[in-house]
């Protein structure tokens, strides 16, 4: 019998007609997936028309009272396109963990009241761009430094920090008045070393607790709080302390041709009577401070100062001085 001679195997690309199809499947499926990403990913723009808008965004009135990041856009002219937005905007709201509303505006609107521009009103950089800005309920429009503007990333892990809630770090007098004294209430806690977990949690819980009040942290082992030591439990290294303040009156705006000035910053405390921390301890006493109870005005405003033994030795005085007037009593 003859050899059965086997069929030789076919080589080289298929044929393009079968390729058509696929090809045709994948790339529709490519189209719709960007038509779709862009359908949901679209940042809404605020109209600047709107007095009642306008004011919810830059300081969180309203009933919304949210925090945004706004991107400075200028409207489309005449049904243009208009102009591509930040793709470090763009990518920062794509993200999603951020804690704030995105939205658009058109900054060179001039606004009825003053006469200004959106620019000029808040005192924006149009020459850094993007020009970015956060607003709303964490206060006025702040802009947004040009170093954080680079990636989206970067720009998503500098509003977290921005608008998460955490306890404010405080190292100078000029820092102590804007994230702490200026606040209606703030807690304040002097660490006396490193602060152990269960101090941690116990200000994470109090953050939770009391969103609407300011927390901030200093260091009492390299710096001394003068106008304040006197009334608080005397520093001893590894013991934590903790002060409530409560503003009275004034503020730290010294006014322009729109505003009038706030006058002198004016301040109460409520301090925790025992040396160490606990969260119930801290608790209470925040919520003794936001009732008005047991508030002790103070003649001076705090200032933070190197800690030395100087510094230490008048405050001791001060203690003795106040101890021999209540025996006087």
């Amino acid at each position: 019998m003859g050899r059965v001679q086997k069929k030789k195997k076919q080589s080289g690309a298929p044929p393009v007609d079968k390729l058509l199809k696929p090809a045709a499947g994948v790339a529709l499926a490519m189209l719709g997936y960007y038509f779709m990403k862009g359908m949901t990913n679209e940042i809404p723009r605020i109209d600047v028309t709107d007095s009642l808008a306008l004011r919810e965004v830059f300081f969180g009135e309203g009933a919304l009272g949210k925090d945004y990041a706004v991107l400075c856009h200028p409207e489309a002219k005449d049904g243009g396109v208009g102009l591509p937005v930040s793709s470090v905007f763009q990518d920062s709201h794509d993200d999603g963990s951020a804690p704030a509303d995105y939205v658009l505006m058109d900054c060179d609107y001039v606004l009825p009241d003053s006469g200004k521009s959106i620019y000029d009103k808040f005192k924006l950089n149009k020459k850094k761009r993007p020009t970015v800005f956060v607003s709303g309920k964490v206060g006025p429009p702040k802009q947004v430094p040009e170093k954080h503007l680079k990636t989206g990333p970067m720009l998503t892990k500098l509003l977290k920090q921005m608008l998460e809630p955490h306890a404010a770090k405080i190292e100078k007098t000029k820092e102590l008045k804007e994230k702490c004294l200026n606040k209606d209430v703030c807690g304040l806690l002097l660490k006396g070393g490193k602060p152990e977990p269960y101090v941690k949690h116990a200000v994470a819980n109090l953050l939770g607790k009391y969103p609407n009040v300011q927390f901030a942290s200093i260091d009492s082992t390299v710096l001394f709080m003068t106008n304040l030591e006197e009334y608080i439990p005397e520093y001893e290294a590894g013991v934590h302390r903790f002060v409530v303040f409560k503003k009275v009156s004034g503020g730290l705006s010294a006014g322009d041709n729109e505003t009038k000035a706030e006058g002198r910053l004016k301040t109460s405390i409520l301090p925790l009577e025992t040396p160490g921390v606990s969260f119930g301890a801290m608790s209470t006493l925040v919520s003794e401070a936001l009732n008005g109870k047991k508030m002790k005005s103070i003649p001076s405003l705090p200032n933070i100062k190197t800690r030395t033994k100087k510094l230490e030795a008048s405050e001791r005085q001060k203690r003795d001085r106040k101890k021999d007037q209540s025996r006087r009593k």
